[in-house]
């Protein structure tokens, strides 16, 4: 059995932490989150032993793993520690808010030799697996266009508003668009040319727009935080030589047939975010656990994966208009 720590239990912790219920070889025995009334609540286990810090929980738990699930600009620093502390660590996506930071994680990791997995778990839902498996298998020819949208209300949830302080989250472009731009790049490697828009809006709120282009198809990627009431979306529309694949608001089609998936595939996420939780986070914690167990390091999100990832962010800030009506971002 994998002894798990997990270090922050807010929004995205909570998903985590019910998704180690269905994960046989896995045990959450210990978490460390600074609010830990709040924590003893979520827990609802008495047998899970609550800290305040993860140098506590560290100092008197046998772990063989932690699990990061803090504010993005904490990435770096608790990972760092944990390796160093000789665990495997699991760490929610953006690996760090600047690439700088990601090279610290690496070669804390290398020298630990204990494994590092970022948390990019839309490369384990069942609509981008899907995508995927028809790019690569061809069936409907070359890609020919890309379109990926990602929207959500105002994230006012975060703790101390964490989300909306772009020193700390980046804003939509390190905290949202990083999921389709990880995607993206872990399908079809470095764009030839990167560009986009970056606009601040009210409310404390940005979207961004990025456009790579590739040999011969190009994909644009959208996402914003708005300041109106609604669930949060991710949609896509592949656009093939002899055909298309959609999808729109959890329903994926093939030239206009709705494709079936497992049972529990859109499961909604009770962690008060905004999200669905689907199948993706148990299928990533799963799959990090059995490289844990089994010795073997993880390949599907490997350390330098993670990185490009933040490196094509910051290229498209770098080569962004931006709207400064507002500040500079």
């Amino acid at each position: 059995m994998i002894r798990v720590g997990l270090v922050g239990i807010g929004g995205m912790g909570k998903v985590h932490f019910n998704a180690y219920k269905n994960v046989e070889d896995a045990k959450v025995v210990a978490v460390a989150d600074i609010r830990c009334e709040m924590a003893k609540e979520k827990v609802e286990d008495d047998s899970i032993k609550i800290y305040s810090t993860m140098e506590e929980m560290l100092a008197n738990e046998e772990l063989d793993m932690v699990d990061i699930c803090t504010p993005s600009y904490l990435h770096a620093e608790l990972t760092i520690k944990a390796l160093n502390s000789g665990l495997h660590v699991l760490c929610e996506k953006p690996m760090s808010n600047t690439y700088a930071e990601t090279i610290a994680m690496k070669e804390a990791a290398e020298k630990s030799g204990k494994f590092l997995m970022v948390a990019h778990v839309v490369r384990f839902m069942y609509a981008y697996e899907y995508l995927k498996s028809v790019v690569d298998s061809g069936e409907l020819g070359k890609v020919v266009h890309i379109d990926m949208r990602r929207s959500s209300t105002i994230p006012s949830w975060s703790w101390e508003d964490w989300m909306r302080d772009l020193a700390k989250s980046g804003g939509t472009p390190y905290d949202l668009s990083i999921h389709d731009i990880d995607y993206v790049q872990s399908v079809f490697g470095e764009p030839k040319k990167v560009s986009g828009v970056y606009r601040k809006l009210a409310g404390n709120s940005d979207c961004v727009v990025s456009h790579f282009i590739y040999d011969d198809f190009d994909i644009t990627m959208s996402a914003g935080w708005y300041n109106c009431k609604f669930a949060f979306r991710d949609e896509y529309l592949a656009l093939f030589e002899n055909g298309y694949v959609e999808n729109i608001g959890g329903v994926v089609t093939k030239n206009g047939e709705e494709v079936k998936f497992a049972s529990g595939a859109e499961d909604v996420s009770d962690a008060g975010i905004n999200i669905k939780s689907g199948s993706g986070y148990e299928a990533e914690i799963r799959y990090f656990v059995d490289c844990v167990k089994n010795n073997i390091k993880p390949d599907r999100v490997t350390i330098e994966s993670s990185q490009a990832s933040v490196a094509l962010v910051d290229k498209i800030i770098e080569s962004a208009i931006i709207n400064k009506e507002n500040g500079q971002f």
